[in-house]
């Protein structure tokens, strides 16, 4: 497939992959951070988030084809017995939350523009199929543009009526309550709204697509991207939840939305923006969970099942089960690791000993899609995706618990354990010693590590004891 995605696409496709509807519920969240807290915890939260997503490109660097990067393929080499696990937990949470966006659409819009819930959930699939046709992530550049101007509407609703509101008049002072600018407002509530903004900042799910398809995917490209988008997600992050904060105070709710008169027009066509970004960002959260799907099936067929391999070039100095080799990209060398780290390539193994040595090594090459595949992968999801839609009205606590794994998990842990374990490789490979970048970066990815089970373990423990 060719690689000829730009930045500006590239950056277009992963702000929209972490501005979605969940800004609205910021506001919520200032609520009881205050000011000061709130504002904190959103750069801290970018910070961190931005940090995995740097550690999961540096960690992609250390394949032979860094345009075959994926959570699979870095499983594949650091831990592969945990492999299936890990694609387990990005599919559950990408499948997770486009559920809850179409189980959104069916609310939503009956209470707009008139209809069924039901007919609204099925008429949906007019808009979002064709899009999850497209097998390049870059292909849905065109769509995220569209769903950024919905979002820029949002925002310049939020922002407009904070200043007429609230700086030119005093009539928020009939509807706001308290304002907290430095003290926490409600210490239980910080617990509780936390991982709203953790989980704001979640865009690592389509990384590596980002990474395979950039034309120039060198380190300081992907650098460019990352850091951009973590810049824009968090500006808009900050008006709306400073901005909706100021506005409404104690009294936001949950969707700031509900605060504003239903009856306004401006409302109305905010509701109707949230609508259009909400159909145009579930092919965003499809197209990871595809991947993850054909990488499951792949893992079980590799593992238990009889497959054949016919994209591997092969030549008289290569053996089907011989290790494969990894690259470390330096700016100044470049390292090849071969036999010694008996890692083990895709092909299928051809006696019972490569079988089992298949089964403790997991493959690193790029993993097959055929068409076949994407479209029989594509065609259950959707089924199932949609049959679920129309019977479920609510699972908050379920994907609560989904987002408090699937996400910290894609987020801090799994970008962390990477980290620790490839970044230094090379020097390693020479019997050097690490440089001070590479070392800091190590011992920054097992922080990362260690930050991302902590929330998990406060964000399960919000879930399950706030949300029962």
């Amino acid at each position: 497939m060719e690689a000829n995605a730009t930045r500006f696409s590239s950056t277009i496709n992963l702000v929209k992959t972490i501005v979605g509807a969940g800004m609205l519920a910021i506001p919520y969240a200032f609520k009881s951070d205050g000011i000061l807290v709130g504002s904190i915890l959103t750069l801290m939260a970018a910070l961190t988030s931005g940090f995995g997503l740097f550690v999961l490109a540096k960690s992609s660097k250390t394949l032979k084809d860094p345009r075959s990067s994926s959570f699979f393929t870095l499983c594949s080499i650091t831990y592969p017995n945990l492999s299936l696990i890990f694609d387990l937990s990005m599919f559950v949470q990408c499948y997770g939350v486009g559920l809850s966006y179409l189980i959104l659409i069916g609310d939503l819009f009956p209470g707009l523009v008139g209809g069924s819930r039901r007919g609204w959930i099925i008429g949906s699939a007019v808009a979002i199929v064709p899009l999850l046709l497209l097998k390049k992530l870059d292909s849905l550049k065109y769509s995220s543009i569209l769903a950024l101007f919905a979002v820029a509407y949002l925002v310049c609703l939020i922002l407009g009526f904070f200043v007429s509101d609230v700086l030119l008049t005093d009539n928020s002072s009939v509807i706001r309550g308290d304002i907290s600018w430095i003290r926490v407002y409600d210490l239980k509530g910080l617990v509780s709204t936390f991982t709203i903004i953790i989980f704001a900042f979640t865009g690592s799910m389509n990384l590596f697509s980002i990474i395979n398809e950039l034309k120039d995917n060198s380190m300081s490209n992907i650098d460019k991207v990352i850091s951009r988008t973590m810049f824009i997600s968090s500006v808009l992050f900050l008006i709306v939840g400073i901005c909706g904060y100021l506005t409404f105070g104690s009294n936001v709710m949950g969707n700031i939305m509900l605060n504003y008169d239903p009856e306004s027009n401006w409302t109305i066509a905010g509701k109707l923006c949230m609508g259009f970004m909400v159909v145009l960002s579930f092919p965003l959260l499809f197209h990871p969970c595809r991947i993850s799907a054909n990488n499951m099936v792949h893992w079980i067929n590799i593992t238990y099942g009889k497959c054949e391999d016919h994209h591997i070039p092969r030549n008289e100095h290569t053996h089907p089960t011989s290790p494969i080799s990894m690259v470390v990209e330096d700016e100044e060398d470049r390292l090849i690791l071969g036999m010694e780290n008996g890692y083990q390539s895709t092909a299928c193994p051809t006696s019972e000993h490569d079988l089992e040595v298949n089964r403790v090594a997991r493959p690193t090459e790029s993993v097959p899609f055929s068409n076949k595949s994407f479209y029989i992968i594509t065609a259950v999801l959707v089924s199932s995706l949609y049959v679920l839609a129309l019977k479920v009205t609510s699972f908050a606590l379920v994907l609560g618990i989904v987002g408090a794994t699937g996400s910290t998990s894609i987020s801090f842990t799994l970008p962390g354990l990477f980290g620790y374990k490839l970044i230094g490789s090379e020097a390693a490979k020479n019997g050097r010693l690490m440089s001070k970048s590479d070392r800091f970066y190590k011992y920054c990815s097992l922080l990362l590590t260690i930050y991302g089970l902590f929330i998990m373990c406060l964000c399960l423990y919000v879930t399950c004891y706030f949300g029962a």
